[in-house]
């Protein structure tokens, strides 16, 4: 039996993080991994940059990890770029009424 192909794949460069793939609770904790190197590399003023143009699907453990980065992050914004399934799902639930620094672009 092959293993099954990794259903998450990330790319961060600097405070930028790009997902492709799903994120569910198998997988939310590569996201909240490399979300935490996002946070502490580069600017301490900057935005967090997560590029979800590539995401197929984003589940309540994914959600909860955006909800968490969110909240440590103060004044700092945590930009989701790339529209599509996460974008309508973060839109849907008012996660940006309730967290106003997280900013939905696309």
């Amino acid at each position: 039996m092959e293993p099954e192909p990794s259903l998450l794949e990330v790319r961060r460069r600097g405070a930028v993080v790009a997902v492709a793939g799903e994120v569910d609770l198998s997988t939310s904790g590569l996201l909240r991994a490399e979300l935490a190197l996002a946070c502490a590399s580069g600017d301490a003023a900057g935005d967090v940059v997560v590029d979800f143009s590539e995401l197929t699907f984003i589940g309540s453990s994914g959600l909860h990890v955006l909800i968490e980065v969110a909240a440590g992050l103060g004044e700092r914004r945590l930009v989701l770029l790339g529209g599509g399934w996460a974008a309508y799902v973060v839109n849907l639930l008012g996660l940006p009424a309730r967290y106003p620094n997280i900013v939905v672009d696309g």
